[in-house]
């Protein structure tokens, strides 16, 4: 059976707008009357209306979140800091897996003004000019985080300075003696930051541009480990002196790191491997990975601040999140 609030109220024998006070956390209410409401509200099993909540609130306390692809563990830690403080605030989490997909995003964002969420946090992949007609329909807060959407599209966003943190690892192996440094480019727009700030450290240095880059997704761990097998292996054919690799990703450098061992390479003895992004699994004694820490938890949590800022009427600017060098075993220095 369905209970209403008005059968809560019969049963504890109290007024309607004494139970909806106890509901909503309101504070003139007695700690008897309200223990009492909240044990009749248990015994009965109640569930609020939310629908009935925004009728009369006009708000669900429900934010969407789509996530690229729900295989992909990038993902996860930002996801965990969004959720942990937006549900500190009162507000629930409405997840959309989009499988990288530019259907299933426009779906999710009906299905977001039909279900009148109270605002969006999005990740597409895609900028076409149906999603940015689509977010322009949008009557409520929306936030991009992981990249940077085109200024057509008129949002703010958090994200990594991937120029930065690509610079950061760049001085660390030119500090350590390399000279010899090739670059495996994350096909992505991120890559697309982290190459540019290669080149232009080459350029600086007066180093030989050693970039690779395979024309397949990397997204996910098995494609781009054999995006990283494709690049390594144009790396050693093209510049076999080469004595440190500079890995857009840390899935692409699990590639790069399977090619070395399969050809008798040691790591990293006879070549240096880092990466960029500190996913869990790449601190494991058999990879020991050297590679940036992005803060994704962190970067999740600011998202979600800024969001609830825009939800309160307040004025609300772009972010980026320098990262932070972990130095681990797969880099020794050139004597």
């Amino acid at each position: 059976m369905r209970y209403t609030i008005k059968d809560i109220a019969s049963v504890a024998n109290v007024s309607v707008s004494t139970v909806s006070k106890c509901l909503n956390g309101y504070g003139d209410i007695g700690e008897d009357t309200k223990k009492h409401v909240l044990e009749t509200i248990k015994q009965l099993d109640y569930v609020p209306n939310t629908f009935a909540r925004y009728i009369s609130t006009k708000a669900t306390h429900v934010i969407g979140l789509t996530v690229p692809d729900i295989k992909d563990p990038y993902f996860a830690q930002s996801t965990f800091g969004i959720e942990e403080r937006l549900k500190a605030n009162g507000y629930e989490l409405f997840l959309g897996n989009l499988d990288r997909s530019e259907s299933k995003f426009l779906k999710f964002i009906q299905t977001a003004r039909e279900m009148r969420f109270d605002a969006l946090i999005i990740t597409p992949d895609f900028w076409t000019d149906e999603v940015c007609a689509a977010l322009s329909r949008m009557d409520v807060p929306v936030l991009y985080i992981r990249s940077r959407p085109p200024q057509k599209c008129k949002l703010h966003f958090v994200d990594s300075n991937h120029y930065t943190c690509a610079l950061e690892m760049l001085r660390y192996l030119y500090q350590k003696g390399h000279r010899k440094i090739a670059h495996a480019k994350l096909p992505n727009d991120a890559g697309t930051f982290r190459a540019a700030a290669y080149e232009e450290f080459c350029k600086e240095k007066g180093l030989e541009t050693r970039l690779v880059s395979v024309d397949m997704p990397a997204s996910i761990l098995s494609d781009a480990v054999e995006n990283g097998r494709g690049c390594c292996r144009m790396i050693l054919e093209n510049w076999p002196d080469t004595t440190a690799i500079f890995c857009g990703s840390d899935f692409i450098a699990v590639g790069v790191m399977a090619y070395l061992r399969d050809t008798g390479k040691r790591i990293p003895q006879d070549l240096s491997v880092t990466g960029i992004g500190n996913v869990d699994f790449i601190q494991l004694p058999w990879f020991n990975l050297t590679t940036m820490e992005l803060h994704r938890y962190e970067m999740g949590e600011r998202t979600a601040d800024l969001l609830l800022q825009e939800l309160r009427g307040l004025e609300v600017a772009d972010v980026l999140f320098d990262a932070t060098l972990v130095e681990r075993g797969s880099v020794a220095p050139i004597k």
